[in-house]
């Protein structure tokens, strides 16, 4: 298994997570599951809870003792971790005068563990593991297995909850902590249908890195079997704010806001989003203000007089931010408004400076995951390309503090961010009324909503999201200058 997705439950979570379940009396012979239980974080605070609750309620030693063997499950697959689980169990009952258990704690892959067994609880943070990260015989395993995961690049613990949900009691709770993405990403849309019958609530940790040494924001949701109400309680731990939202009103991305959405023009039908341009190699297209030199005969870079008809200016929302200037080598040109590339001898031949100076990354070039049809001096993904020889504006996919959004000239071959140009059926809005629209104050609030929090107050949005947005009319418009 992928180290990176070894990642142990901080202790005010556990309780959090066992809080949140009511995982709190009554618990003998109630059968609780932690699927991934690694060194056993979470197990050894079960554990402590089931003696306390046991002791509380007047059994022997020896009930306990039976109880522990026959209501507690783990399962872990990773041998050192598993092993250092039953010696912190261990551990656990020697503190409390407590004979040896015959744990069911199993050194398994719990996707392939199949006891047949159903859960009252089932407690756990599944790995937190890509779908980019995983081998491509898992890949191929999950996506045949697991109906959440038929379409696209899942991530792991997409399957994890799947599995949790069938294996869960007709009375029975679960209790994730999770990557808080899984409730707005594209990929996750399957998952969320699959958990709507059941879930119940969202402790969202917004502002709050849970985990040290990773960059996802994490949420505990609760889902239950029995609930009674449709009825989704949301709270953002970080603001202490909370929402009772209608779960039929989750529909494709889960919004946690009273905000309901003013305008009833869809930006997307007015104007293009699209991501800029992908060279799969930006060390070897892009020309950093402080590397290279104009001069009469193009671009001296690195001891090479790049042809000046190869290179363009270029811009991120970083570089634009920090008034950086930098060049872009651009293999390409447009006939009549469309891409068209170079014949390689023709480019060789007619751009010998440029074609030396790629060649100087030809090794990382060849390397790259680049289209079938891209030739060695190409970009590596090309479809981007078809809509930036216009006037644009250009935006992050980042949103931090504001909304911060650039104008860019028809010449211009952004490498970061967002672009955005005219709808060519488009007569009623200017990319002027764009720019207005994307830094009023209703599409930061909708930021807010529709984003995935990564990082402090920093949230990602998508070309799609921005399309999605919709305006006022009255505000906006060529009748209105």
């Amino acid at each position: 298994m992928n180290k990176k997705c070894q990642v142990f439950t901080p202790e005010n979570y556990v309780r959090e997570l066992l809080d949140s379940v009511g995982y709190t009396e009554h618990l003998y012979g109630r059968k609780l599951l932690e699927n991934s239980c690694g060194d056993g974080n979470i197990l050894v605070a079960v554990v402590q809870r089931y003696i306390d609750d046991c002791v509380s309620n007047g059994l022997s030693r020896t009930r306990i003792k039976n109880g522990l063997a026959r209501d507690i499950y783990g399962v872990e697959i990773d041998p050192e971790h598993y092993q250092k689980c039953i010696e912190n169990l261990d551990e656990v009952l020697k503190k409390n005068n407590i004979n040896k258990v015959e744990w069911k704690v199993y050194n398994f892959d719990y996707l392939r563990w199949n006891e047949g067994i159903q859960f009252q609880f089932i407690i756990g943070n599944p790995p937190y593991i890509t779908y980019s990260e995983l081998k491509k015989d898992e890949q191929k395993y999950v996506k045949e297995t697991f109906e959440t995961c038929v379409k696209g690049k899942f991530d792991y613990c997409y399957a994890f909850i799947e599995k949790g949900i069938k294996s869960l009691a007709q009375d029975g709770k679960m209790a994730y902590l999770i990557p808080s993405s899984i409730f707005k990403t594209v990929f996750g849309f399957n998952l969320r249908n699959y958990m709507k019958p059941y879930i119940s609530m969202i402790k969202d940790y917004t502002q709050e890195r849970v985990f040290n040494n990773a960059l996802v924001k994490s949420s505990i949701m609760v889902l239950d079997m029995q609930r009674q109400q449709k009825i989704l309680h949301y709270r953002d731990i970080a603001l202490g704010t909370g929402i009772d939202i209608l779960v039929d009103q989750l529909t494709d991305k889960w919004f946690f806001t009273e905000n309901v959405t003013k305008g009833t023009h869809r930006f997307g039908d007015y104007f293009k989003v699209s991501h800029v341009v992908a060279t799969l190699l930006n060390e070897a297209y892009v020309l950093k203000e402080e590397y290279y030199e104009e001069t009469e005969q193009g671009f001296l870079c690195k001891g090479h007089h790049i042809e000046k008809d190869m290179v363009r200016d270029t811009a991120t929302p970083r570089s634009l931010r920090y008034k950086k200037k930098e060049k872009i080598i651009f293999p390409y040109t447009y006939e009549n408004g469309h891409l068209a590339g170079f014949d390689e001898r023709v480019f060789e031949s007619t751009y010998p400076e440029t074609a030396a100076y790629l060649n100087d990354f030809r090794e990382k070039l060849d390397k790259r995951q680049k289209d079938k049809s891209a030739k060695w001096y190409e970009y590596g993904r090309s479809q981007a390309l078809e809509g930036l020889d216009d006037d644009k504006l250009l935006i992050s996919t980042v949103i931090t503090d504001k909304v911060a959004v650039y104008r860019l000239t028809k010449s211009c071959i952004p490498y970061a961010g967002m672009y955005v140009v005219c709808c060519d059926d488009n007569s009623e809005y200017t990319l002027e009324d764009a720019m207005r629209i994307l830094e009023s104050r209703d599409f930061r609030q909708y930021v807010l909503d529709v984003g995935i929090h990564i990082s402090g107050s920093s949230l990602r949005i998508t070309s799609r999201d921005v399309e999605d947005y919709k305006f006022q009319e009255e505000s906006y418009g060529k009748d209105t200058f």
